[in-house]
């Protein structure tokens, strides 16, 4: 009997949970957060294109962001996590390039109360049995498990998406080993070839 395979796949979760207040505010104002370094980094590639057609790597965001954190007037953003403001600029580093490249329209900023979505990787939050606490929250999140939940061994990264006032969801992308059938070669009347006489 022919063993399956495994591959290694990304699978997602979808959940809807609902925040305590200080959860909530605290969401609100990191989406706030967000978006603030979203309009920045827009400003820094598009300045940079212009002036010199220069493109600027990630590594290179990532340090004018930490000294944009650091000057009086940002400093309101250290109170929350660092994680999705990485993340945000790592999407636009990637959005602004395929801009560059013919690949896309060019991302334009955000006004206040458009940017929906925070991404935490797996420096952004904390597991322990069925309990997920993201980065600068006093609690775990109140979450209506379905029937399926992946391993928390599995997990790579968690998006919180606020779709309106009142309902929030979590995006839970895992990564997991599934068995494959492995295929049977074919017979050789099945392959094309002629059986000689």
């Amino acid at each position: 009997m022919t063993k399956p395979m495994t591959h290694l796949v990304k699978r997602g979760y979808e959940y809807t949970f609902r925040p305590d207040a200080q959860q909530r505010r605290n969401l609100e104002e990191t989406l706030e957060a967000v978006r603030a370094v979203h309009n920045w980094s827009l400003s820094v590639f598009q300045s940079e294109w212009r002036r010199q057609e220069a493109k600027i790597s990630y590594a290179e965001i990532s340090s004018k962001l930490t000294k944009w954190k650091n000057q009086p007037a940002n400093r309101w953003v250290k109170a929350y996590s660092s994680v999705p403001l990485q993340q945000i600029a790592r999407q636009l580093h990637t959005e602004y390039h395929a801009f560059i490249n013919g690949r896309r329209s060019e991302p334009i900023p955000k006004e206040h109360g458009e940017q929906q979505v925070l991404v935490y990787s797996r420096a952004g939050y904390y597991l322990k049995g069925r309990d997920v606490k993201l980065a600068k929250h006093a609690a775990p999140l109140a979450i209506d498990w379905g029937l399926e939940r992946p391993s928390r061994d599995d997990i790579t990264s968690i998006t919180v998406i606020r779709e309106d006032e009142a309902t929030w969801k979590l995006r839970i992308v895992a990564e997991e080993f599934v068995e494959v059938p492995r295929q049977k070669p074919p017979e050789c009347g099945e392959c094309g070839r002629t059986l000689e006489e």
